[in-house]
């Protein structure tokens, strides 16, 4: 079972998301990507799972440390954006440990997407106190479904959130 507890303030409702979204198409019109940062960053922990997908996706992810040591455990229900207010993200902070190689394995239950249902990658946290990862599952890019991204602010992150 996973050390991590999402708590209500690790979902986004509704009216919420709205809210970050227009001012993310305001800033974006601006070109001022600052003030898409500090919006996209209120919503975004250390691990985040973002579901592109026009259906609930259930799973489970697990992050190893390059010490062995298992930092993240847990099943995962993930909303899709049209299901009455709920936010299509969930988020995992206090998950990094230090800086390194770190491997995640994420399995969804009962969803293949583009004939795939695993995603299994290792990759480096050069900044453990500053630096995100986002898995967009349905991701646009035909090559990779089930996209892993990582970045320090939301616009390192920008085009894991283009559906296809």
């Amino acid at each position: 079972m996973s050390q991590h507890t999402r708590s209500s303030f690790d979902s986004v409702t509704r009216r919420r998301a709205i809210a970050i979204g227009a001012s993310a198409a305001l800033a974006s019109t601006a070109g001022c990507s600052a003030v898409l940062d500090a919006v996209g960053n209120q919503m975004l922990k250390e691990v985040n799972l973002l579901n592109q997908l026009n259906h609930e996706v259930t799973g489970s992810i697990k992050i190893e440390a390059h010490d062995g040591k298992l930092v993240l455990d847990d099943s995962f229900d993930v909303p899709t954006t049209e299901s009455g207010g709920e936010s299509n993200t969930v988020s995992y902070a206090d998950v990094w440990t230090t800086t390194g190689e770190y491997h995640a394995n994420l399995e969804l239950a009962n969803t293949k997407i583009a004939g795939t249902s695993v995603l299994s990658r290792r990759f480096d946290i050069v900044n453990h106190e500053e630096e995100i990862v986002a898995i967009s599952i349905g991701s646009s890019d035909e090559d990779e479904p089930i996209a892993l991204r990582i970045g320090e602010s939301f616009s390192d992150l920008s085009d894991i959130n283009k559906t296809g």
